[in-house]
This record gives C-alpha cells, structure tokens and sequence, in this order.
C-alpha cells in the first residue's frame, strides 16, 4: 500500500497527491506529484530519502523573490535537482496593509478568491500546470512556505482539473492542519516580527474545510468547472489533456 504522508527530519507537510480516483474511474498516479512545505531546512539524511526513495527529478518554489534572498534555499541549492522559481505574489506592496488585508475576512478560502483576481498569481499557476503536464519532470515536489495555501491552492486546481471530487481535494487540504502548529511556530520566529503576529488573525494558521470548499464552489459557480478556470486565464487548449496524460492511470 502506498502512503500519502511521510515523514522527514527538516520537512514539514510533505505527502503524494496519488492515489484520488476521478469520477469516471482513473486514478492519479502514485509517486509523480508532491506537495510539501518549504524545503530550505531539509537535511542531509532527507535529500538521500528523497532521491533514492522518491527519485525526484524537478522543484517548483512557489515563494516569492524576496522570500527567497531573505531565508535561502538550504541544501537544495547544491543538489543537483532540476530547480524552477515561480512567484505567484510580487514583492511589491506596503507589508503592513497586505497584512491587515486578513483582517477584513472570515477565512482563507475568501483570501484564496482575492489571490486568483490577481493577473501574476494566475500566470504563475498556469506555468505550474504547465510544467507538471511534462512527464520529464516527474517526481516533481511543488511548495511554497507552510504548504498549505499557495501549494494549497495549486494542488485543488490541478486535482480538480483531474476531475478528482471535492470531497477528496477537501480532505486533503485539511491535512495540512495536522503539523501546522509546528510550521506556524517556525514562521513567526523566522519570517514575521511581533507587530506581523499581532495583525494577522488567528484563521491565517488553519487549514479547514470551510475555506476550500468556499473556493471550489465559488470558482465552479462562476466558470463552471476548474477546466473552464483554466481556460479563462489564457492556457493552452491541450493543458487539460496533457495533464490526464501525465498524472492519471
């Protein structure tokens, strides 16, 4: 039997996208595509694990420019792995103002709609679909800090072009809760200030239902399906097909 999650020494909120059945009976594929959290803090001991057990072939880091100059790749810059940056947010803005953005909403579901009005965040999640559709490219790791709502994100998109149920995408989104409160830990002592911790609400820390069911329904009320999403940003016509091709059995 396969596992979903595994477990590492520096990696947080790792775990295969494998395994979920569409609704006309495929399955994605074990072992091509993972999420995780950041991988800045992997060890030694998870880079061997992650080659020779995983095998994997390409990272996309979904952090922003200066999330990168600021905290660094770790080890991972020297490994050898196939490595592909793609910001979905700018590093402009006035930081104290996109903080108390939060404040004016209920849960991060609302927030992950706010994200996908935004023209980069949107051209970064077709350039991820796009690269995951190359089967050169598998095992392919994508992540962004905690894993949870940028990688979150993508990962309900790309499973829900695979035609996989809500009730699954849902399920596995909430599975980031299990070790948020390690991650949350490491975030504030290394990224936020206490001003930062103060503004942010307590809902920017969770992974519940709620908010991805609101952002599944909102975008299928809108355009339909997540294909009709996808099509609306500009994609490829054969983005769909390439991606059944890749990642389903």
């Amino acid at each position: 039997m396969n596992s979903r999650i595994f477990d590492f020494e520096g990696i947080l909120n790792f775990r295969d996208l494998g395994g979920y059945p569409t609704k006309t009976g495929r399955t994605v594929a074990w072992r091509r595509l993972f999420r995780s959290g950041e991988l800045r803090h992997m060890t030694e001991k998870d880079l061997t694990k992650l080659k020779e057990y995983i095998k994997f072939h390409m990272v996309i880091d979904l952090r922003s420019n200066y999330e990168i100059e600021e905290l660094g790749k770790g080890i991972l810059h020297n490994s050898g792995i196939k490595y592909h940056n793609i910001a979905l947010f700018s590093d402009g803005g006035e930081r104290e103002v996109n903080l108390r953005m939060f404040k004016g909403l209920s849960n991060m579901g609302e927030l992950y709609l706010i994200f996908i009005q935004q023209k980069q965040f949107n051209r970064g999640i077709i350039e991820a679909l796009e690269i995951m559709a190359e089967t050169e490219n598998h095992p392919l790791i994508f992540h962004c800090a905690a894993g949870k709502d940028r990688t979150g994100i993508l990962a309900a998109i790309v499973l829900s072009i695979l035609d996989i149920a809500d009730e699954y995408i849902v399920n596995d989104y909430c599975l980031s809760s299990v070790r948020m409160d390690v991650l949350q830990d490491r975030i504030k002592s290394e990224f936020l200030t206490d001003e930062d911790i103060k503004i942010l609400t307590d809902y920017r820390w969770e992974a519940d239902a709620a908010s991805m069911k609101l952002f599944l329904t909102s975008i299928k009320k809108e355009y339909v399906s997540m294909t009709g999403w996808v099509q609306a940003q500009g994609a490829d016509i054969t983005l769909v097909k390439r991606l059944e091709s890749a990642l389903l059995v």
